[in-house]
């Protein structure tokens, strides 16, 4: 009889981790569409990202191109040229963070059931300006030395390596941001607490991701069957329908990776008052997740 209740409660607790992940997922796709202003942070972070990267190619062009073909670069052109990488990808680290913060920031308030325009965004990143600059030094390193230990490794092995050493650190990280927004924490003090949220909520966060990544891969893959069909058109002699495929798979691929990146933000958000407040929006989790009692050091009273 007893295991029969375990079993039945174990049931339950996974079909309701499946409920509320598809509910978590739905109401992020709902944000965006009653408020399209949360895709301007994803953008407008993806539009500077790409301006640093264009920099750092002109940069690194100037540098080693007049030794193409001729005098090889000096000693001081290679350690200008290693610089100029380092800066570089601190930079699009930070850019990320900081719109990561931004989006965050205002999801949060219109889950609290506040109206935020894209302005409140920026002004609550802006607030732990310092913060965030820190932990995307953090961030960047980490990710050079798991680039460089994954690059010590021939084939198979060093890929496996990278895969997982990212995914780890990608899981420990993963409330990383919200941490440093609500809570009174240092950055390595709050890797501990975000890892310590990452195990509370551990099912409803991966399957919530899970179910995200599977949409968000289907309309990827619609993306690259319309480029494909495009090329096929194209290379067969009807230029104007290939090219007009190839700008609708690029247009919707650039949409999906959008709407990705906003929803994921709003998923984090979520997760993040869910665990620390036990509550998320009254309609989106059962009345029993409701009253969940909060975790310590979590949001204020809203």
């Amino acid at each position: 009889m007893y295991g029969a209740r375990v079993r039945a409660s174990g049931a339950r607790s996974v079909t309701g981790t499946f409920s509320d992940s598809w509910k978590l997922t739905k109401t992020a796709f709902r944000l965006i569409f009653e408020d399209r202003a949360l895709l301007v942070f994803p953008l407008l972070a993806g539009l500077s990202i790409l301006g640093v990267l264009a920099l750092l190619l002109v940069g690194e062009f100037a540098l080693f191109a007049p030794g193409l073909g001729g005098p090889a670069p000096t000693n001081v052109a290679e350690a200008v040229g290693i610089v100029l990488f380092l800066l570089a990808y601190f930079a699009m680290t930070f850019l990320g963070v900081y719109g990561t913060a931004a989006l965050i920031g205002a999801a949060t308030l219109k889950l609290d059931g506040q109206q935020p325009r894209a302005a409140d965004g920026w002004r609550i990143a802006r607030a732990h300006l310092g913060r965030l600059l820190v932990w995307a030094l953090i961030a960047a390193t980490v990710g050079l030395l798991i680039r460089a230990i994954a690059a010590r490794f021939k084939g198979i092995v060093g890929v496996l390596i990278g895969v997982v050493a990212g995914l780890s650190w990608g899981v420990v990280t993963y409330f990383m941001i919200p941490v440093l927004l609500y809570e009174d924490q240092r950055p390595w003090p709050a890797l501990k607490r975000s890892a310590h949220l990452f195990g509370s909520t551990f099912g409803r966060t991966l399957v919530t991701n899970l179910v995200l990544g599977l949409l968000l891969g289907l309309g990827i893959f619609a993306a690259f069957l319309l480029l494909v069909f495009g090329i096929v058109e194209a290379a067969g002699g009807a230029i104007v329908l290939g090219l007009g495929l190839i700008g609708v798979g690029i247009a919707v691929g650039v949409i999906v990776a959008l709407i990705g990146a906003a929803a994921e933000g709003i998923l984090r958000a979520a997760l993040y008052r869910y665990a620390t407040t036990g509550k998320i929006d009254p309609d989106l989790l059962p009345s029993a997740y409701r009253g969940a009692t909060p975790l310590a050091g979590g949001l204020p009273p809203t």
